[in-house]
């Protein structure tokens, strides 16, 4: 891979001025344009002796992978020999450079420690034009229990070499499917009421598939829970159905999934799997959600998936049909309508939709990558979002489906009541609200953002 750094403003970028030089030097960090920026950067992490459960610290990589024209996928692949099994080891991009320090500014998906892979994924909103030129550094954690244990550490961005690559050889038409996690109480001290989840499987290439499990919860765990909690959940592929039981795959692909961090806002951990989307979406299998390492025996919710989950992929054809398109990033436009009347008025700048409970949808969005679709509640949290997660993706009545072209869903009762406006993930103006057919639902929304 070639080596690769943003360049900074520097005293030398003053010199040629003071010899009355036009330099064109930018201040910006960016030093370049985007088309210099590769599809895949790498930086090191260096192991850092701390007097903790790691004393010799983990060494790895942190690596930057374009997801999109705004979207970025940041992977961490920890020497497996050297995390810790009874733990999960939390991560984070943090501000400023290694020597100065700096807070929090993105969370990644911890680590788990016990994983025979030492790897953990998490797809965020920038681009990875802004990821590279960002002043900031990552710093991975011996434990939710021990963050002032510092494991692995390495300056990004403005502040390091990295190497730059290949991106990932997308698929062309890249699918996805969500399946529902029931809640299961259990006897354990974090969210032992039970938590109903999600699991996403979303289609990379032919041989990888990013694996997304999100707790149905408002906020962190430690939120959830009512208190400081200081372990991370856990998540894992298991054969069989969750009646048979079964271990976790050990083959032909690792069903070790990342972890949640229970300071993390998001609740979700993803990875990505040595595994088609076709060979998961079929895979005789269930996921189990534990507590944490040290008490796996705590399961707060689990679920079918592929050939023995129904209503996770498959779901019956459309009874409407709603084809959207972008005005530039100013706004959503209705092209068509067919399966009902009363639905939205054509050819105007964002249209309020009007829905009716029981019918199902189809959105054809023509505004392709760049505009994904998405449905908010009247708090700006996304309940369907073709970009990401939503909390009613797993909902059995809804039965959500995607793939690159649109979406499918039921407008059940549980969306109904909770469904304020449409929106683009990426842009905020291509917004319009969602009424509810003889009445119900509507109003509001806005705000947002990217997954």
């Amino acid at each position: 891979m070639d080596a690769f750094r943003t360049s900074t403003l520097s005293i030398l970028c003053l010199l040629p001025l003071a010899l009355g030089v036009l330099a064109g030097c930018d201040s910006s960090n960016s030093g370049m344009d985007e088309e210099s920026v590769p599809d895949q950067i790498s930086y090191d992490l260096s192991a850092q002796s701390n007097d903790g459960a790691a004393p010799n610290g983990v060494s790895g990589t942190v690596t930057f992978w374009r997801a999109g024209p705004d979207s970025s996928l940041v992977t961490l692949n920890l020497d497996a020999d050297a995390t810790v099994g009874s733990v999960s080891h939390p991560a984070h991009i943090h501000n400023n450079s290694v020597e100065e320090g700096g807070g929090v500014e993105y969370y990644l998906s911890a680590v788990n420690g016990s994983a025979p892979n030492g790897t953990s994924a998490r797809k965020i909103g920038v681009p990875i034009e802004e990821l590279v030129r960002f002043d900031g550094h990552v710093n991975v954690h011996e434990s939710p229990a021990n963050l002032n244990n510092v494991v692995a550490q390495g300056n990004i961005g403005a502040n390091a070499n990295g190497n730059g690559g290949d991106g990932l050889d997308f698929v062309s038409d890249r699918r996805a499917t969500t399946y529902s996690l029931n809640a299961s109480t259990t006897n354990g001290s974090v969210l032992s009421g039970g938590v109903e989840s999600t699991v996403r499987l979303e289609e990379l290439t032919s041989s990888k598939t990013l694996v997304t499990y999100t707790l149905g919860i408002s906020g962190s765990v430690n939120d959830a829970n009512g208190n400081s909690v200081d372990v991370a959940q856990i998540g894992h592929i298991h054969k069989n159905t969750v009646s048979e039981g079964g271990g976790i795959v050990n083959g032909p692909f690792s069903g070790y999934l990342g972890s949640v961090a229970p300071t993390d806002p998001a609740a979700r951990s993803s990875r990505i799997v040595e595994a088609s989307f076709d060979e998961l979406t079929s895979y005789d299998g269930y996921v189990n959600l534990h507590q944490s390492n040290a008490n796996a025996q705590y399961v707060f919710a689990q679920g079918n998936i592929g050939a023995n989950a129904t209503g996770g992929g498959g779901g019956s054809s459309a009874d409407v049909t709603v084809t959207v398109t972008n005005v530039g990033t100013s706004a959503w436009e209705v092209t068509d309508v067919s399966g009902a009347s009363g639905v939205a008025q054509t050819g105007t700048n964002n249209p309020t939709l009007t829905l009716k409970v029981g019918t199902r949808y189809r959105f054809e969005n023509n505004g392709g990558s760049a505009h994904p679709l998405g449905f908010q509640d009247g708090s700006s949290s996304y309940l369907l979002n073709q970009d990401g997660d939503g909390s009613l993706e797993g909902n059995s009545d809804v039965n959500y489906e995607e793939d690159s072209e649109g979406i499918t869903f039921t407008y059940a009762q549980a969306l109904a009541d909770e469904v304020a406006s449409y929106r683009c993930t990426v842009h905020s103006q291509m917004e319009g609200d969602v009424q509810t057919d003889n009445g119900g639902g509507g109003g509001g929304g806005g705000g947002g953002g990217g997954y």
